[in-house]
């Protein structure tokens, strides 16, 4: 059995000492990994397929994220974002169903996994940050999930690249253009198109 040893500790420290930043900042040619995260580190949030708006919202609000997977039996079907779960989504989700917001589902707002951009694990060996913002441009997604598998057997989420944590990250918007595929979404609800 191997045996343990105490470390070092370093004697009275001199005030004031300064944290460290929470999102390191990255410039584009960083390795990708910086700003992935890794669902074999990190643990994601799951939201059944027949639960209500609200009590999403409540769930993803206390684990302090904005995006959720969904499950539907033993498998995961979608996502959700808290957007979704407030916003333009919701409202069409809303007029569509000629329901009020508070009978709907996060199976009426999701975004099935048919419609999600994912990016083979393998692609990321040498994949620059740079490489992850192209593909949030070209996808004109907030999400890019990363998957491994799915020849012979079912495909596993390896992991997630968030548009606003790269945004933080470089300390600059990605591009509005992927804000105002949203707008208009919302404005064709609100014109009835």
């Amino acid at each position: 059995m191997p045996q343990h040893h105490a470390l070092p500790v370093r004697p009275a420290l001199d005030a004031p000492l300064t944290l460290a930043q929470s999102e390191a900042h990255v410039e584009l040619d960083d390795p990708a990994s910086a700003v992935f995260t890794d669902l074999r580190i990190a643990s994601s949030v799951v939201v059944p397929i027949d639960e209500a708006l609200e009590d999403a919202r409540r769930l993803m609000q206390h684990a302090g994220v904005r995006m959720a997977f969904v499950l539907d039996g033993g498998g995961v079907t979608g996502l959700v974002t808290a957007a979704d779960l407030q916003g333009e989504r919701a409202l069409q989700a809303s007029t569509r169903r000629g329901m009020p917001h508070g009978e709907l589902g996060v199976a009426d707002v999701m975004t099935p996994v048919a419609h999600w951009a994912a990016i083979a694990a393998s692609h990321l060996a040498r994949a620059r940050v740079g490489d992850i913002v192209a593909t949030f441009r070209a996808t004109v997604q907030r999400y890019l999930i990363v998957v491994e598998g799915g020849g012979a057997g079912p495909a596993v989420i390896r992991g997630v690249f968030s548009a606003n944590r790269v945004e933080r990250a470089l300390g600059r918007t990605i591009e509005e253009e992927l804000r105002s595929n949203s707008f208009s979404a919302l404005a064709a609800a609100l014109a009835g198109t």
